[in-house]
């Protein structure tokens, strides 16, 4: 038994992609259906939902799915990284609040709640909760609701720039959402591997270390990865793109 709403097929993305994965279209021609920057924009739609990835579609998360830890190693929301950094060996409850830019547990406690989450003190760590979701998902109808009616009161160009922000509202998530999920974007350069030998304080060493045995990627990726995003970010993405393998 499931406790998705039905009315969750009324969603036109939700509609559009189930029908485009029956029809046997990929994941890439999905995406770019729906202009989204990667596949995994669309699964953590469809996981907030409550559908889960069966390997060939979406399908309803039953009451027996998949517990919050092992959920959230393929989630890329903020509180998916909070279940997974509290899923760590000796870890530190008050760490991992500010780390993720909370000043206290109970700071973190409100926004997991807000998200659908409740704490187990068993495992000490953040749970799905199905009914907590459907509850903050109700509040947040009302809370809209209550707020339309002042949407009328906006000028003309207001109004029509709050309509193009909700059009948007997933390509917003991915730029305002941290993506540190571990998913890491790859490149591939061009030409053979060299070493090259770089001094590194040792709390930065620290992190790197943790960071390769965390989420199960070598070093040289890491920094590969984080050379090709400060290239893009700081002006140099068409001298990045002339070394990258086609």
């Amino acid at each position: 038994m499931t406790t998705i709403d039905p009315s969750v097929y009324e969603d036109p993305k939700i509609s559009q992609t189930l029908a485009m994965l029956a029809e046997g279209k990929t994941k890439e021609e999905i995406v770019k259906h729906f202009g989204n920057k990667n596949w995994s924009t669309i699964d953590m739609y469809f996981r907030r939902k409550g559908f889960r990835w069966n390997g060939k579609t979406f399908e309803p998360r039953g009451e027996g799915g998949t517990d919050a830890v092992e959920e959230a190693r393929f989630v890329q929301t903020k509180a998916a990284q909070i279940v997974r950094q509290l899923s760590q060996k000796y870890a530190d409850i008050r760490q991992v609040a500010i780390k993720n830019g909370f000043s206290t547990i109970e700071e973190m406690g409100e926004y997991m709640k807000s998200q659908g989450y409740v704490w187990n003190s068993d495992i000490n760590n953040y749970e799905y909760d199905e009914n907590m979701a459907k509850k903050q998902r109700v509040q947040s109808k009302h809370t809209q609701g209550k707020a339309s009616g002042k949407v009328e009161e906006l000028p003309d160009e207001y109004r029509d720039l709050l309509a193009y922000l909700l059009d948007k509202k997933e390509r917003l998530y991915e730029l305002l959402e941290p993506q540190n999920s571990g998913t890491l974007p790859r490149y591939k350069f061009k030409g053979a591997k060299a070493n090259k030998t770089l001094g590194l304080p040792t709390s930065l060493q620290t992190l790197l270390n943790d960071f390769s045995k965390e989420f199960n990627v070598t070093q040289r990726d890491i920094i590969e990865v984080a050379l090709a995003e400060f290239f893009k970010k700081y002006g140099y993405e068409e001298q990045l793109n002339s070394v990258l393998q086609a």
